[in-house]
């Protein structure tokens, strides 16, 4: 099993050593790019929002791309944590209904607007890239303890919750994308079948293992 541990601490939160000030900056940084795109954001234009001047905004961050690497670090941060709460105190016996139930709630965060934007640009830039997969790998050990909470994983096991923790994490981007761009869909639907296909194949999966894969 994956220590709780580590989770917690792979991605470092940069609010928690930043003043009032900073963060301040950092939350009006994603007020502009949600208003303005990621060509909008600049150090300028995040000093008007924030009441700071660019020399303050340049003085904490240092440059546009450390405002970016600090929103991907921080930018689903509250939402990750409130869930690891809600994940603590449920019972064995409700964990996969409140785990589905806490996926949908991730989907609807008023973060991914931000976290789309960063993500083309965060795709070409190598240093950004590594961030953002790490904060990826965050969000899948996350998923993963909260199915296993303190039980002791087997190999089988843990890859089989690895695998979980795969899949839910891609199907709440995707369907975070699709209510996005269509005020016509519902996730909840999909958030349905996907707890009747986890309450169905999960016990079975961690009896069995994953299926084989091809070569």
């Amino acid at each position: 099993m994956i220590d709780s541990n580590q989770s917690s601490t792979l991605v470092a939160d940069p609010r928690a050593s930043l003043s009032p000030a900073a963060v301040e900056i950092l939350s009006a940084a994603q007020r502009v790019l949600v208003e303005k795109g990621f060509t909008g954001l600049t150090l300028r234009a995040v000093a008007q929002e924030s009441g700071a001047n660019s020399a303050m905004v340049q003085y904490y961050f240092g440059s546009k791309d450390g405002l970016v690497e600090a929103m991907i670090d921080s930018v689903f941060r509250d939402d990750q944590q409130e869930a690891a709460t809600i994940m603590k105190a449920v019972p064995r016996e409700e964990r996969l209904r409140r785990f589905v139930e806490v996926l949908r709630t991730l989907g609807s965060s008023r973060s991914f607007p931000v976290f789309f934007d960063i993500l083309p640009y965060a795709l070409r830039i190598d240093g950004l890239r590594a961030r953002m997969a790490r904060a990826y790998e965050w969000y899948r050990q996350l998923k993963h303890n909260w199915l296993a909470q303190e039980q002791t994983a087997t190999p089988a096991e843990d890859e089989v919750l690895l695998a979980v923790a795969e899949l839910t994490t891609a199907v709440v981007d995707g369907l975070a994308i699709q209510e996005l761009i269509d005020d016509t869909v519902d996730a909840r639907r999909a958030y349905a079948l996907l707890e009747h296909m986890l309450q169905r194949s999960l016990p079975e999966l961690l009896d069995i293992g994953l299926p084989k894969t091809a070569e």
